[in-house]
């Protein structure tokens, strides 16, 4: 039964993620917590494994990780590709700089908290251990594991399932924390508590119709697969053309490749956006192109990627890796979050004149989990997303990623120095960046917000 693994495992992860779906509709609960489905399928499958694997076969897992990390490795890449595939009609052309700063210093902060822990408490630990947290909590699952994969060396193989964790452990605090606070806030300041927290789609979508003719959508959905099947197939062939490019470079070549590897969804992006700029040329002669992305297909293909991404993420923890890592993971965990919470409330209060609770308790579920958990826990203090925060925080991570380029690049110093003479030294750099970062951050911010800058 050779043919049978893969199937087996997206068997598994859709059995989870139904299970999960209708725990969250049926136990009392479930639903008053900020928690996707794809991650409670994830964390059902990760308890069954971990309880019985070790009485039932004598294994720590019934899952093979390294086989699980391919299906999400992949499921990162085409989520992101489809994700850059649609078509944007928006004719905003505002930036908003204040959310982007206050969004990369935050990345910073938890950078420097997890640099900081690693150096005074795990010091027997490769610094980047620290660092993923700022991934895991302000990037999410798909950036932290593929960074964590890179450093997987470094990291005693456990690198991506760190990056992972971290980003689950965000989930789990911005979820149950954010809903706290919003309690709290229905109680002092008169918001309508919500009776639960559904999984809704915030956009509309427009299904288009190529022809007259035409009322199955299957030749669109056929559509859209071949084209990410194609840029996906030129991510591949860059990606061999590159190993044998660098084969003669020894160690260098080695770890550029790893990057390369790693950032295969950042190709398949490049990729994504030539291959729009190809049609808008086309359109530019008169040609009629459009079915060629349909943006309601391309969300939907999206959204399976990314659930079977987080839930198969999940699957990948075992416990070899939490006897190694559980109590740094928890410790950096809770204090990055605890340090996120302080630092948003602190500071929302002072950048932004108007709509302060519902800046800080958006921002600080984004910055915990993912912009749908920001957007989730904002609905429960602005239901019908009346005011501008949504619009904003979709707007400041755009702006945040161009910002957050050379804090990335501090990043990298540890995992780029290491094993050198001048290691600790280097890390030391890496903290200071990321301090400098939040500190400059937050000095230009106070004084945006005391001139007024942000009304």
């Amino acid at each position: 039964m050779q043919e049978w693994p893969i199937i087996i495992y997206f068997l598994l992860i859709g059995v989870l993620m139904f299970f999960a779906k209708i725990l969250k509709t049926w136990v009392p609960g479930l639903n008053k917590v900020v928690i996707p489905t794809s991650l409670l399928g994830g964390l059902i499958g990760l308890i069954i494994s971990l309880v019985f694997a070790p009485i039932i076969i004598g294994e720590n897992t019934f899952i093979d990780v390294e086989y699980m990390g391919y299906i999400v490795y992949h499921a990162l890449a085409i989520g992101f590709i489809s994700l850059a595939l649609k078509r944007s009609d928006s004719k905003i052309k505002k930036k908003i700089w204040s959310t982007g700063m206050l969004i990369t210093s935050t990345y910073a902060m938890q950078a420097a908290i997890g640099i900081i822990l690693v150096l005074t408490l795990f010091s027997d630990k490769f610094v980047g251990s620290g660092m993923l947290v700022a991934l895991g909590f302000g990037q999410g699952p798909g950036l932290a594991l593929s960074i964590g994969n890179m450093w997987n060396d470094m990291l005693l193989g456990n690198g991506a399932t760190l990056g992972v964790s971290y980003a689950f452990l965000g989930f789990v605090f911005g979820g149950t924390i954010g809903v706290l606070i919003i309690n709290v806030m229905s109680r002092k300041k008169g918001f309508a508590k919500p009776k639960n927290y559904n999984e809704v789609a915030v956009g509309k979508e427009t299904i288009e119709i190529d022809t007259v003719k035409e009322i199955s959508l299957l030749d669109g959905l056929t559509t859209q697969a071949i084209i990410i099947a194609i840029i996906y197939g030129l991510v591949y062939l860059t990606l061999v053309l590159a190993n044998l490019a660098l084969a003669n470079l020894g160690n260098i070549g080695e770890t550029i490749f790893g990057l390369l590897k790693g950032f295969n969804f950042i190709i398949g992006i490049m990729y994504a956006l030539l291959y729009k700029q190809l049609l808008k040329a086309i359109e530019k002669k008169g040609k009629n192109i459009k079915f060629m992305t349909n943006n309601y297909m391309l969300s939907n293909i999206t959204s399976i990627a990314f659930n079977i991404m987080i839930a198969g993420a999940v699957l990948t923890i075992t416990l070899d890796f939490l006897s190694s890592y559980g109590i740094q993971l928890i410790t950096t965990a809770i204090l990055a979050g605890v340090a996120t919470m302080l630092y948003l409330r602190f500071m929302t209060k002072r950048v932004y004149p108007e709509y302060q609770d519902q800046y800080f308790i958006g921002l600080f579920g984004m910055l915990t989990g993912v912009a749908s958990t920001g957007l989730a826990l904002l609905k429960g203090v602005d239901p019908e997303l009346e005011t501008p925060v949504a619009e904003e925080m979709v707007l400041g991570s755009g702006t945040a990623i161009s910002m957050a380029l050379p804090l990335f690049a501090i990043l990298f110093i540890p995992s780029l120095t290491y094993g050198t003479a001048n290691e600790g030294l280097w890390t030391i750099v890496a903290l200071v960046g990321c301090l400098l970062y939040t500190l400059i951050f937050a000095i230009i911010l106070l004084i945006r917000g005391k001139r007024g800058v942000n009304i």
